[in-house]
C-alpha cells in the first residue's frame, strides 16, 4: 500500500495553513522500516497540538506512539528521529497485528510569530510592512474604517474595532507580539491597560509608543488603577531600540528590531 497522492497534498496544505494561522504541528515521516511495520518509508502524518492529524504512517501502535511523542516535540521545538520497536508481534489496541521496527523523522512546524498592531496610522502601517518582511504574521487594529481599509495592503488581517474590545476578543499567547501606536496616542493607555489586565498567558512582547514623560505618567496612572508594577515592567516603552529614529519608517525599523531581539533572546 502506498500513501495516496491526495493525502500528501492535504498534508502540505495543512502545513501551509498551520504556518499562516499560527497553529503548531508536527510532521512525521517514516524513513526506514524492518520486519512487519504497518508503515512504509515515505508515509507521512501531520499531527496538530490537539492530537488531530492528517495522513497516516500506517495506523496501529506506530501511529499512537507518534501522536503521543508529538507533544514532546512541540514543547522542545526541535526535530528528532524516533525509533519505534513494535516487536514482539501481537495485536495492538486497534486490533492490528504489528511487529518490526520503524524509524520516523519528526519535525515541529513553527508558525510565524504574530504581531498585533493597535493603530493604523503612519507608524502602525510602516511597522506592519517591515514586520511582514521580517517574517511576522501581522494583524492591524483600528477603530477608523477608512484607515483600516487603507492598511489592508500591509497586513495579513485587519480588524475594525474599538481597541479595548479588540483586546478582549483577540487570543493573546506567548507567541504574540503587541505594538500600541494608536492615533494621536488617544487610546494608548486604555489599550495597554486592557492588554495587561488580560492576564496569562503573557505576550512575548508588548510595546507602547510615547515620550519618556508620557510613558512615566501612563505607568503611574496604571499603577494607581491597580495594575501591578511587575506587569508594567514587562512593557517596552518608549518603544523600539534607541537608534535615533525620527520618521515613521525609522521608528518602525526600531520597533521591529526590538521585537526580533526579544524573539532571539537578546533583550
Amino acid at each position: 500500500m502506498k500513501t495516496r497522492h491526495s493525502d500528501s497534498i492535504a498534508i502540505y496544505e495543512g502545513i501551509n495553513q498551520a504556518i499562516q494561522e499560527g497553529c503548531p504541528a508536527v510532521l512525521a515521516i517514516v524513513v526506514a522500516t524492518s520486519g512487519s511495520s504497518p508503515g512504509l518509508p515515505g508515509f507521512k502524518m501531520l499531527v496538530f497540538a490537539d492530537g488531530t492529524s492528517i495522513g497516516t504512517v500506517g495506523g496501529g501502535e506506530l501511529e499512537a506512539r507518534i501522536i503521543k511523542e508529538s507533544t514532546h516535540v512541540l514543547v522542545e521545538n526541535t526535530p528528532k528521529f524516533m525509533e519505534v520497536d513494535l516487536t514482539p508481534m501481537n495485536r495492538d489496541s486497534l486490533g492490528m497485528v504489528c511487529g518490526g521496527r520503524a524509524k520516523v523523522y519528526m519535525e515541529p512546524i513553527v508558525p510565524r510569530p504574530r504581531v498585533v498592531i493597535f493603530g493604523a496610522g503612519h507608524v502602525g502601517v510602516a511597522t506592519a510592512h517591515i514586520a511582514g518582511i521580517a517574517g511576522f504574521r501581522v494583524i492591524l487594529v483600528d477603530d477608523r474604517p477608512e484607515f483600516a481599509e487603507a492598511a489592508r495592503i500591509a497586513a495579513d488581517e485587519v480588524i475594525v474595532s474599538d481597541f479595548e474590545e479588540a483586546v478582549t476578543n483577540l487570543e493573546i499567547d506567548s507567541g504574540t507580539y503587541i505594538v500600541i501606536v494608536t492615533h494621536g496616542h488617544s487610546y494608548d493607555k486604555e489599550t495597554l491597560a486592557a492588554c495587561l489586565r488580560k492576564g496569562a498567558p503573557h505576550p512575548a512582547y508588548i510595546g507602547m509608543i510615547g515620550s519618556k514623560t508620557k510613558v512615566q505618567k501612563t505607568f503611574e496612572a496604571l499603577e494607581r488603577e491597580g495594575i501591578s508594577k511587575e506587569d508594567i515592567e514587562r512593557v517596552h516603552s518608549p518603544i523600539g531600540l534607541s537608534i535615533g529614529a525620527k520618521t515613521a519608517q525609522e521608528i518602525a525599523v526600531s520597533i521591529v528590531a526590538e521585537m526580533i531581539a526579544v524573539k532571539n533572546n537578546r533583550l
